[in-house]
């Protein structure tokens, strides 16, 4: 049986396996190697001192050591690293220190993404089409086109979020420039208005965070 993709995922899980003959070592942080697993990795124990005693390409373990290195300096989880399989870590040897620090800060963004954190350094606002107001580098901000005060843009880093389900933490906004908005004709000294996204009764200048906002002139939902 083919133990390479459990033995990926024990390395993902930062579990560190050896062999010494046909005896196989297990070392793991508390609380990672639970019954079912541990009856998993029983279960496949021929396969796993198989992959262990396979002789390995020194230059595959080699960038595997120096992307670790390079991790660890930059703060990164180790786990992006222990995913790659060796057709990943041939590409990144290929492409040299440049691409895997570029590597580790796209996979440590994105995984910060998923969780839905603002990555540190996505301090500026803009319009995405599809995903409304978001965080992004400013660096990204910079190069949109500006329409009515919000740089706009057509995708952005959340929009894989926003497919799969996920949380996207907001920027503040204001009804009153929101195309959604109409103000309260009926009693306008109460200063309030209802929204057409169906999110109820705003005033119009409090900032709160709103997926459903929509810069005046925005033509597309």
């Amino acid at each position: 049986m083919n133990a390479t993709p459990l033995l990926r995922e024990l390395q993902a899980a930062g579990v560190t396996l050896s062999a010494t003959g046909d005896r196989l070592h297990v070392q793991a942080p508390a609380g990672i190697v639970t019954p079912a697993l541990r009856q998993r990795i029983a279960e496949n124990k021929a396969g796993l001192l198989t992959e262990l005693h396979r002789p390995h390409d020194t230059t595959t373990d080699d960038t595997r050591a120096d992307l670790l290195a390079l991790a660890d300096r930059l703060a990164v989880d180790r786990t992006h690293v222990h995913r790659l399989d060796d057709d990943g870590l041939a590409l990144l040897a290929a492409v040299g220190g440049g691409g895997m620090r570029a590597f580790l800060l796209a996979a440590e963004d994105a995984a910060t993404r998923q969780a839905g954190r603002v990555p540190l350094d996505d301090t500026a606002a803009i319009y995405c089409q599809h995903c409304g107001p978001v965080y992004v580098h400013p660096a990204i901000a910079a190069a949109l086109p500006v329409v009515n005060g919000w740089p706009r843009a057509l995708g952005c880093p959340w929009c894989f979020v926003r497919k799969v389900g996920g949380y996207i933490p907001r920027p503040r906004v204001a009804c009153e420039g929101c195309r959604h908005f109409t103000p309260d004709t009926l009693n306008p000294p109460a200063g309030m208005g209802t929204c057409g996204a169906g999110k109820g009764m705003h005033y119009p200048m409090q900032h709160h965070g709103c997926g459903d906002y929509r810069p005046k002139g925005t033509d597309h939902d």
